[in-house]
């Protein structure tokens, strides 16, 4: 019933549903704005054998620029195939359909992209390769939660309260495992596939069901950290390079990769049971198929052992603490983005090396922007359904507690750093004293300074900042930000030249903002990170 609901809802929402005898169709025009995934069904009632292994592509060709786009296609049920598509850019994309079977084959049409005010793709920032950055916007600090998305059972409703309390806070990704751990959901620990993998048949409702909270999450600009596989009783039953692997990364790129906010990540404690070869067959395999190149890793330290995909092109750590030299050690040392991965867990008992205050968590993410932009993800700790380590998707609003403080940290990007996250770096030599950790432009023109103060667990710190601009030029304007209100406190302008000890409003974390008023900020240049 709820595929045969599907194929109604396709014809008469009009995504395109073909009717397809042999290589022609109705070749209809179908409108949707960029970084919007559209639905393009074909129906075929003469195909044999296993639908879910019966390949579909489509290349879309934007018809002004010649850039071109090449997707796989997937078995939506009720004989009908699907190609989900985002556009990168305005205009006119031709499509044509290729496969070895003749009513897949040479389907043809035309989508129409108009503008959006989605900012697209997050992915490594072109213009330096170690940054978060949206194609069409901010740099941005990537917060997730892991929620068992994926195979957690909610209604449409409950889901879109949690979407919006994501949302609410700026909280970006929410994390989800393919293949859940714990059997908590009706006993199962194999969400994929449905019955036995052996029968490659994947469990249609349960990635219905996936893709409409995707389309949730991106109606809100959010999106979600894809995890393959877990470890223990959630390891993957067939082995690495496999037929049976090839087939599960299609069908995950195929149904995820027309979503502008997706990270894919092998999945954790990979080294327990694949090799280095493994886990590079699994990242080039996937880079190859989907055309939007959304970032890519295995994650490894912690737990997790060392292996790590020569192809990855973000940094998933699982160390586990949230010392600032740590994770300014992993910043400096990558050429790609980090994302602290496993790091942190909200009151969790069960693994004290790992186990945060919520006000922990707050000066964690204020570590990881003056590191250099460090995303991080956040495990649950014993509220509810998250005594697992997840946030569940009922409760998400009720056991989070620190996202009252979250919600500060990429406003303060895109609007107090004015977009300079881009160009800054951690130095060393502008500010000093116990506990304290700037970030700066290469000319000094916009500066942040995090103050840890004297409460956290992992950094001690007291109230002294010593600001030396003894070798620049020029007048900062100096602003505290609180990063328990988002307040702001103006402080008497530095000038340059001069050394200067200043006292942080009371004894706790604190952001004190430094800005050259003689140095204009360069406005943010557009990017275009459409694959070729």
């Amino acid at each position: 019933m709820f595929h045969q609901f599907k194929l109604i809802r396709n014809l008469f929402v009009v995504l395109l549903l073909f009717t397809a005898t042999g290589a022609t169709s109705f070749a209809q025009q179908v409108n949707v704005e960029t970084w919007s995934r559209v639905e393009i069904d074909i129906s075929n009632t003469s195909f044999s054998g296993n639908p879910f292994e019966l390949e579909v592509d489509a290349v879309f060709t934007h018809q002004s620029s010649g850039d071109s786009l090449r997707l796989p296609g997937y078995y939506s049920g009720n004989n009908i195939w699907t190609i989900s598509f985002m556009p990168t850019k305005q205009g006119e994309w031709d499509y044509i359909t290729e496969s070895t079977d003749v009513d897949l084959n040479s389907v043809s049409g035309t989508v129409s992209a108009s503008a959006s005010n989605r900012q697209g793709l997050l992915a490594p920032d072109p213009t330096n390769s170690k940054k978060w950055r949206f194609a069409n916007g901010d740099y941005v600090l990537p917060i997730a939660l892991r929620m068992e998305f994926f195979s957690e059972p909610a209604t449409a409703q409950e889901f879109s309260a949690a979407a919006d309390f994501m949302n609410q806070n700026n909280l970006l990704l929410m994390e989800t495992r393919l293949l859940e751990e714990y059997g908590q959901f009706g006993g199962r620990f194999d969400f994929i596939f449905d019955g036995d993998w052996t029968n490659h048949e994947f469990d249609l409702q349960i990635w219905d069901q996936m893709q409409e909270r995707m389309d949730s999450l991106a109606a809100r600009g959010l999106g979600a950290h894809i995890m393959f596989y877990s470890d223990d009783g959630g390891k993957p039953g067939w082995s690495g390079a496999s037929n049976t692997e090839r087939l599960v990364i299609r069908y995950v790129v195929a149904r995820l990769a027309a979503y502008p906010i997706v990270i894919f990540n092998s999945g954790i404690d990979i080294a327990e049971y694949r090799s280095q070869a493994d886990v590079d067959f699994w990242a080039a395999e996937l880079q190859s198929i989907d055309p939007y190149d959304h970032p890519v890793s295995s994650r490894h330290g912690g737990g997790s052992g060392a292996i790590v995909a020569s192809s990855q092109t973000f940094d998933s750590r699982g160390d586990r603490t949230a010392r600032i030299s740590v994770i300014r050690s992993n910043y400096q040392s990558a050429s790609i983005p980090v994302s602290q991965d496993d790091a942190w867990g909200e009151n969790r008992g069960s693994h004290p090396e790992k186990d945060h205050r919520p006000e922990d968590i707050r000066r964690a993410a204020w570590k990881c922007l003056v590191s250099g932009g460090v995303g991080f993800l956040m495990r649950g700790g014993g509220d509810g359904l998250s005594v697992t380590g997840f946030y569940s998707i009922k409760q998400v609003a009720s056991d989070l507690e620190s996202e009252q403080w979250l919600r500060y940290v990429n406003p303060f990007i895109s609007s107090d750093l004015e977009n300079n996250l881009g160009q800054m770096e951690p130095v060393d030599n502008i500010a000093s004293g116990s506990g304290v950790y700037a970030l700066a432009t290469p000319d000094a023109s916009s500066i942040v300074v995090l103050q840890i103060g004297p409460n956290d667990r992992y950094d001690n710190g007291a109230r002294d900042i010593t600001i030396d601009l003894n070798s620049q030029n020029g007048t900062w304007s100096s602003t505290w930000f609180d990063p328990r209100s988002g307040n702001k406190i103006n402080n008497s302008a530095l000038q340059g030249g001069d050394v200067t000890t200043l006292q942080s409003p009371s004894a706790d974390d604190w952001i004190l903002l430094l800005k050259n008023g003689s140095s204009p900020v360069a406005p943010l240049p557009p990017t275009d990170l459409t694959a070729e």
